[in-house]
C-alpha cells in the first residue's frame, strides 16, 4: 500500500495533540494526551521533557494508529512543533539532564536577560540578533543555567528546545529551524541566520547549540529504537518542525504577505506575514516557509487566564461537567452575554504570568480594577476578554504606525470555540475575525507541513485552497466607540502601578 498520510504532532503547555491527514487536507482523526504544568516555585514552569513530552507523544501515537486503522508504514511523513524556547540541555545521548524551563511564562532568567543586554549593548545586539534580550529568548534561559547550575551547563552536549528534543529521540539528530532560532537571541546572527561568533561565547559554546535548518528540511527517518518505543515504522521521514505558532499559522492557510493570524490558546500568540524594522516591540525574522519574512508577538496569558478563572470560581460548573451536564465553559461563557461592552467599569490586566508584547514586563502584575458589589463572575470574565483584547489591539497598533493595514485576522485555538470571545476581540480592535472550519491548530499544520516536506502536497498556495470559514464576527461599529477610551484607560492603569507591581 502506497504511503499517503501525513502525521502532525504538536506538544503545549498542557497537553499534546496529533493530527493524521491526507494530502488534500482531509482529517483521518486526532488525539490528545494532557500533563500538568510544573511549577516548583514563583516565576518558574517546567515540562519533565520524558515524562511529559515523550509520554504524550507515545500516548497520542497509539491513539491515532488505533483510531484510524492506518498502519505505521502508510505514513509518508512526520512533522513535530512544540512551545517555543522550552530550554532543555541534553547529553551525548540526548537524556535531559533537568526539566526544561519554558517560555516567557518561567521569569527566572530576567536578570540574565538584562545582563546580556547591558553587556553587548543595545546597537550590537539589534544590528546582529535583531532584537533584545527578554525571558522569551533562548540565550538569558541557557546563561541562567551556566550561573546557577554550573555542574548540569558543563555536562551538556547541546541545548535544545522541546522540537530539537523529540526529533532527537525520533531521529539521533540535534537541530532547529530558522523561525524558532530567531527567538535564539543573543547567539543567532538574524542576517546570516547562522550562530554568531561574536556573541555566543556570552552566553556558551558554539558546539553546545544545534544546527540550523529549514522547518521542511526532512532531518532523518525514525530509528529502530523509537519505532519500538512509539508504534511508529523504523524509516519514516521526519522533518525539522519548528515551534507552534509557525505550524499554526499554516494549519490555517497563512502563505503569503499580508495574511495575519492569531492563537488564541493558553496564551495569544500572532504571526503577520510581511517585512518591518527590527525593533522591541514585535519579534522580526524567518517564516517557516522560505522566503516569506514573519513579525510575531505574543501575550502570557489567554486561555490560561480563563481556566484559572473557571478553576478557581466555577468550581460547581466543573462538578457538573463531571456529572454529564453541561461543558463548564459553555456554561460559563453564558453569563457575558447580557453584559455590555466596558463590563459596567471593571477593567482586567491580564497580567497574571507577567507580559511578553507589547510591554514585555517580566514583572507586571495581574490587576481587577473597579470591582463593585453589583459586578458577578461573569463580569470578571468580560473583562478579561476586553483585557486580553485591549493587549492585542496594542500589538496592532505597533503593526498600524508601520503603515501595515489589518483588515482580518484568521482565529485559531482554543478561544475560537467561543463566538461571545471572538466578537469581543472583534469589537474592540476593529477587525474581522475568521474562524476556520477546520481550527485543529498546530497539529493539522505540522500534518500539512508534513506533505510539503515529503512533497504530497506540491506548493503552499494548495494548503490555502484547502481552507474553509465556519464563522465570521464583524466588529460593532458602537461598542468599537465605547472601548475606544477605556483602551487608554487600560494603558494608563499598567502605566501608574508598574513601580509598585515591580515591587511587589
Amino acid at each position: 500500500m502506497s504511503k499517503r498520510y501525513l502525521l502532525g504532532i504538536d506538544c503545549g503547555t498542557y497537553e499534546t495533540k496529533a493530527t493524521l491527514c491526507d494530502p488534500e487536507g482531509r482529517v483521518l482523526t486526532i488525539a490528545s494526551a494532557k500533563y500538568e504544568l510544573r511549577v516548583p516555585q514563583k516565576d518558574y514552569a517546567e515540562h519533565d521533557p520524558i515524562e511529559d513530552w515523550w509520554e504524550a507523544l507515545k500516548d497520542v501515537v497509539g491513539q491515532v494508529l488505533s483510531k484510524s486503522k492506518v498502519r505505521a508504514d502508510e505514513i509518508a511523513g512526520i512533522c513535530v512543533s512544540t512551545i517555543m524556547a522550552a530550554i532543555t540541555p541534553v547529553d551525548a545521548h540526548g537524556n535531559p539532564l533537568r526539566n526544561a524551563i519554558l517560555y516567557g511564562i518561567d521569569r527566572r532568567s530576567q536578570p540574565q536577560a538584562d545582563k546580556l543586554n547591558s553587556l553587548i549593548g543595545e546597537q550590537k545586539m539589534r544590528e546582529i540578533s535583531g532584537t533584545m534580550c527578554t525571558v522569551e529568548s533562548f540565550g538569558p534561559k541557557i546563561l541562567w543555567i551556566r550561573e546557577n547550575e554550573p555542574e548540569i551547563f558543563e555536562k551538556t552536549k547541546c541545548f535544545t528546545i522541546a522540537a530539537g528534543f523529540i526529533n532527537h529521540k525520533l531521529t539521533g539528530r540535534f537541530c532547529v529551524d530558522r523561525y524558532s532560532a530567531t527567538s535564539a537571541q543573543p547567539m543567532i546572527d538574524v542576517n546570516t541566520m547562522t550562530w554568531s561568533k561574536e556573541l555566543t561565547p556570552y552566553v556558551c559554546r558554539e558546539d553546545q547549540l544545534p544546527e540550523i535548518l529549514w522547518t521542511t528540511d526532512i532531518i532523518g527517518e525514525v530509528t529502530k529504537e523509537a519505532a519500538l518505543e512509539t508504534g511508529l515504522h523504523a524509516g519514516t521521514p521526519v522533518l525539522c518542525g519548528t515551534t507552534d505558532g509557525g505550524s499554526d499559522a499554516i494549519s490555517v492557510g497563512i502563505v503569503e504577505p499580508g495574511d495575519c493570524m492569531i492563537n488564541y490558546g493558553s496564551t495569544l500568540f500572532m504571526s503577520y506575514l510581511g517585512q518591518l524594522s527590527s525593533q522591541q516591540a514585535l519579534w522580526a525574522g524567518e517564516y517557516v516557509l522560505p522566503g516569506i519574512r514573519c513579525m510575531t508577538a505574543g501575550m502570557a496569558t489567554a486561555g490560561s487566564l480563563t481556566r484559572w478563572l473557571r478553576d478557581q470560581f466555577a468550581k460547581e460548573l466543573l462538578r457538573d461537567e463531571e456529572a454529564g451536564l453541561m461543558d463548564a465553559y459553555t456554561a460559563l461563557f453564558q453569563e457575558i452575554e447580557p453584559i455590555p461592552a466596558g463590563a459596567d467599569g471593571l477593567i482586567v490586566l491580564p497580567y497574571f504570568m507577567g507580559e511578553r508584547m507589547p510591554i514585555q514586563d517580566a514583572h507586571a502584575k495581574g490587576v481587577i480594577f473597579g470591582l463593585n458589589l453589583y459586578h458577578t463572575r461573569g463580569h470578571v470574565l468580560k473583562a478579561s476578554l476586553e483585557g486580553i483584547a485591549y493587549g492585542l489591539d496594542q500589538i496592532l497598533d505597533i503593526l498600524r504606525e508601520k503603515g501595515h493595514s489589518i483588515h482580518q485576522i484568521t482565529a485559531v485555538g482554543g478561544g475560537t470555540k467561543s463566538q461571545p470571545w471572538m466578537q469581543t476581540m472583534s469589537d474592540v480592535c476593529g477587525v474581522r475575525h475568521v474562524v476556520p472550519q477546520v481550527t485543529i491548530g498546530a497539529s493539522y499544520g505540522d500534518a500539512l507541513l508534513a506533505g510539503l516536506g515529503t512533497g504530497l502536497i506540491k506548493q503552499p498556495s494548495d494548503i490555502k485552497a484547502m481552507i474553509n470559514q465556519r464563522y465570521t464576527t464583524e466588529p460593532n461599529p458602537k461598542n468599537h466607540e465605547i472601548y475606544a477610551p477605556l483602551k487608554q484607560y487600560f494603558a494608563q492603569i499598567y502605566q501608574r502601578n508598574k513601580d509598585i507591581m515591580h515591587a511587589l
